[in-house]
């Protein structure tokens, strides 16, 4: 949804659903904030704060009503009059109230993704003769959730889940990897981190871009990781390596961190030995998501812009009117949408591989 005129904050707008039902009109007049807070990695958050709420025989209007009770279902949508997105479906997980003598109480909804349940209980099982992804998959399964996973290709011989909740585990399993974890709705995603997929929407400084603030730093780059394990049947030492050029896409960028690091100070090599690997492919497969993962830290930023429903954490973003070297594609690692006093904005923080 293209923003042309400056003006279109004037008319944001959102609905908030409960177990399915719209809000009764007498509760959105007490609503004062709508909050969606998504992160890759962690649970999307919603808050809902009503305030001015009445006191009426005991009760304080909307925070005893049942409607929002533990684990009912919250679907969240913001956007600007008749085109409204949704942004969670999730679960209600907490009731916060503030009582002060000056002024009537107000309340705090807040409740997250279905990915929360994922956090709950801590579980120990094995898994043997499985792929990463197989693994993902049959967690979904046990939690209740679908699943939508891409095969991560290398097969373990055993994979031990130690008293770790199942985010835990899995998010364990996705660093090694260079995958993430997520929950859209009752789908549990397993996927490669997506800063090679095409930019979804641009930002422009000064038109739908307010506020931009890029980092370039050479700190954590360097031209090849070398990942050390064992093989205790064969006896011998294991070595994988990723080097200059195993960085993927450079998101359209011309030289990537690791390189514009060598040219700059010379070799620099990261040695991995505290791991179990046994095989040579989980040494390559580990060593190329670490390197990859560090040349994505090459810049980093966050920013403010108009609000945008289809800015999403997990995508890749255009930013433009920064100058050559701090414009271009960049991977978006999370989102605060916020609406407030019937305006809405959104905040975000980037990561891009290359300059």
């Amino acid at each position: 949804m293209p923003f042309t005129q400056p003006q279109a904050s004037i008319f944001a707008d959102y609905e908030i659903l409960v177990n399915g039902s719209s809000l009764p009109g007498s509760a959105q007049l007490h609503i004062t904030g709508v909050t969606v807070d998504e992160q890759v990695n962690l649970p999307t958050m919603f808050a809902l704060t009503f305030g001015s709420l009445d006191v009426q025989e005991g009760e304080v209007l909307w925070l005893d009503n049942s409607l929002f009770s533990i684990g009912n279902t919250v679907e969240v949508k913001l956007g600007y009059r008749e085109n409204l997105a949704t942004l969670i479906i999730g679960e209600i997980t907490a009731i916060e109230p503030e009582f002060t003598i000056d002024r009537l109480p107000k309340v705090m909804i807040r409740g997250y993704d279905r990915s929360h349940r994922l956090h709950r209980g801590r579980h120990t099982q094995t898994f043997v003769q499985l792929k990463d992804s197989d693994i993902a998959g049959q967690i979904a399964q046990q939690v209740g959730l679908s699943s939508q996973v891409e095969d991560s290709g290398v097969v373990h011989d055993y994979i031990l889940q130690a008293n770790q909740t199942h985010m835990e585990f899995l998010q364990e399993r996705a660093g090694k990897i260079n995958y993430e974890v997520m929950v859209e709705d009752r789908n549990l995603v397993f996927r490669p981190t997506a800063n090679q997929d095409s930019e979804i929407i641009t930002l422009t400084f000064s038109d739908d871009l307010l506020q931009f603030y890029p980092c370039m730093s050479s700190a954590s780059q360097v031209n090849e990781v070398k990942v050390q394990g064992w093989n205790p049947k064969e006896k011998q030492a294991i070595i994988g390596r990723a080097t200059t050029g195993d960085e993927g896409s450079k998101m359209g960028g011309e030289i990537s961190g690791a390189a514009l690091s060598q040219n700059a100070f010379g070799t620099a090599v990261k040695t991995l030995s505290d791991r179990p690997i046994i095989t040579l492919a989980e040494a390559e497969q580990f060593a190329q998501a670490r390197f990859r993962q560090l040349n994505l830290e090459l810049i980093t930023g966050e920013g403010i812009c108009r609000g945008r429903t289809d800015l999403r954490a997990g995508k890749v973003v255009q930013i433009e009117g920064v100058g050559r070297r701090f414009s271009g594609q960049y991977y978006v690692t999370s989102v605060l949408h916020r609406y407030r006093d019937s305006q809405y904005q959104t905040k975000f923080t980037v990561r891009r591989n290359a300059e």
